[in-house]
C-alpha cells in the first residue's frame, strides 16, 4: 500500500496544473522507485509472475542459459543486465513471442518506452492471446503520453482486472488527460474504492468530480440560464462566499419561479445559520409540504423546538426523523437532550448508548452521558465518560493542528 501512494504521487506531478500539463513528466521514476512494492496483481506480473520463457521451450543449451539468465536478472531486478540477455535470446529465437515479452519488460522498468513499445508489439504479433503483454504495452503508452493508443488496451484490461488499482488508476488519469471527465470520475472512484485511504486517489477522484460538475454547470447555463435551478445554483455560489442576503434573494427567487424540493429546506438552513429561527421554521414547514418524510427537515424542526424548550414538539419532530431515518446521529443526541430535559434520564441514557455503540468516537454522545450519569450519582461511570470524552478531543485537536501545519506548507 505504501508504494501504491508513492505511484500516485509520481502520477499527480502530471496533473497538478489540471488538463494542460503533460503525463510525459510522469515517466521514468513512477515505478522504478517502487517496483518492489507494486500491488500483487500487478507487482507479481511485473517482476515475478511475468518471464514465461523455460528451458524446455529453447532449442539448445545456450539459449536455455540465457533465458534463465534473463528470467534470474528479472527476479533480482537488474533490468540492464536482463535486456542485454534477452537481446542475445531473441537474436537466437526470433520467434518466440515470450522472449520480446520479456525484453520489453526489462526495457519498460529501464524507462525505455519506444524500444519497450517495440518489442511488446513484436511479442504480441507473435501472441496475441498474452494479456499481460498487453497490459505492459498499456502502460507504455500511457507512459510515453500516447493516451489514444493506451486508453484501449487499459479499457481491455480493466474489464478482466477491474480490481487492479494501477489499471483502475492509469485508465482513470488517461481518460482524465483526454477530457473525458464523465468516464474518468466512474474508474477514479473505483480506484477510490479499491484504495479508500489513498491521498492520491481521492485527490484525482476529487479533479474529476469538480471538471464533471463545471462541465453540467456550463451547459446549464447555455441551456436554461433563466430557469430555478440556475437561480439555485447562483444561491449556492454566493452561498459559499458567505454573501448570505443575496444567496437569500436567489433562493427566493428560484423559489417564486418553481418551489421545487430542497429549496426551502436550502434557505431555512441560511436563516438558521443566521439565527433567524421564525423564518427558518416557516421554511421548513413549507419543505415538509412537498418532501413529508424527509428526515433532515424534521429533525431541524425538532432542534429548533429543542432550542426553544418546546420539548413536546421537539420530540415529536426528532422521534419522526428517526421513523423515517433510524441512523440520523444527530436526532439522536437532540432527543437524548429533549429526554434529559423533560426528567427522562433512563430514556435519555439508553438513547445515547445507541449512540456511541454506533459511532463509539462521538464526543458529544460522551460529554452527556458524562453529565448524566454524574447527576444520577453514578460516579465510576461519569468518570470513564469524561476521560473518553477528553481522549477525543485530544485527538481532534491533534489531527487539526496537522491539518493547519499542512494548509500553511500548502
Amino acid at each position: 500500500m505504501e508504494c501504491q501512494c508513492a505511484v500516485g504521487a509520481l502520477l499527480a506531478e502530471s496533473f497538478q496544473s489540471g488538463h494542460e500539463v503533460n503525463v510525459l513528466a510522469a515517466k521514468r521514476n513512477l515505478y522504478q522507485s517502487c517496483r518492489q512494492k507494486l500491488p500483487l496483481s500487478v507487482g507479481i506480473l511485473l517482476l515475478y509472475g511475468w518471464s514465461l520463457v523455460t528451458p524446455k521451450a529453447v532449442q539448445s543449451q545456450n539459449l536455455a542459459e540465457l533465458s534463465a539468465q534473463g528470467k534470474a536478472a528479472l527476479r533480482d531486478q537488474h533490468f540492464d543486465q536482463a535486456a542485454k540477455l534477452y537481446e542475445q535470446v531473441v537474436k537466437l529465437d526470433p520467434r518466440s513471442a515470450e522472449a520480446h515479452s520479456d525484453l520489453g519488460l526489462a526495457l519498460y522498468m529501464l524507462g525505455t518506452y519506444p524500444r519497450a513499445i517495440t518489442e511488446l508489439c513484436t511479442a504480441l504479433g507473435l501472441n496475441p492471446h498474452l494479456d499481460r503483454t498487453q497490459v505492459l504495452l498499456a502502460l507504455s503508452y500511457f507512459n510515453s503520453g500516447e493516451f489514444d493508443r493506451a486508453i484501449p488496451l487499459l479499457e481491455k484490461a480493466y474489464r478482466t482486472m477491474k480490481d487492479d488499482p494501477i489499471v483502475a488508476a492509469h485508465l482513470g488519469l488517461a481518460y482524465l488527460r483526454k477530457e473525458k471527465d464523465d468516464e474518468a470520475l466512474v474508474v477514479l472512484s473505483h480506484w477510490v474504492e479499491l484504495e479508500p485511504h489513498s491521498a492520491d486517489a481521492l485527490y484525482f477522484k476529487g479533479k474529476a468530480a469538480t471538471y464533471v460538475a463545471s462541465n453540467a454547470f456550463s451547459q446549464l447555463t447555455k441551456a436554461a440560464p433563466d430557469s430555478y435551478r440556475m437561480l439555485q445554483l447562483r444561491a449556492e455560489m454566493l452561498r459559499q462566499q458567505n454573501l448570505t442576503p443575496a444567496a437569500i434573494n436567489e433562493y427566493k427567487k428560484a423559489i417564486a419561479q418553481k418551489p421545487a424540493a430542497g429549496l426551502h429546506y436550502a434557505l431555512g438552513t441560511l436563516y438558521r445559520e443566521g439565527g433567524r429561527l421564525d423564518e427558518a421554521l416557516a421554511e421548513f414547514q413549507e419543505e415538509l409540504k412537498i418532501s413529508p418524510n424527509d428526515a433532515m427537515t424534521d429533525y431541524l424542526i425538532g432542534d429548533i423546538h429543542l432550542r426553544r424548550n418546546e420539548l413536546d414538539l421537539a420530540q415529536q419532530y426528532l422521534s419522526q426523523a428517526l421513523g423515517a431515518q433510524p441512523g440520523l446521529i444527530e436526532a439522536k443526541l437532540d432527543l437524548a437532550k429533549a429526554y434529559h430535559a423533560q426528567g427522562k434520564a433512563d430514556e435519555a441514557v439508553r438513547m445515547l448508548q445507541m449512540v456511541v455503540a454506533s459511532d463509539p468516537d462521538d464526543q458529544d454522545a460522551h460529554y452527556l452521558l458524562f453529565g448524566l450519569y454524574k447527576d444520577r450519582g453514578q460516579a465510576e461511570e461519569a468518570r470513564k465518560e469524561l476521560q473518553i470524552f477528553q481522549e477525543l478531543k485530544r485527538k481532534a485537536a491533534e489531527q487539526e493542528q496537522k491539518r493547519m501545519r499542512l494548509d500553511s506548507i500548502n
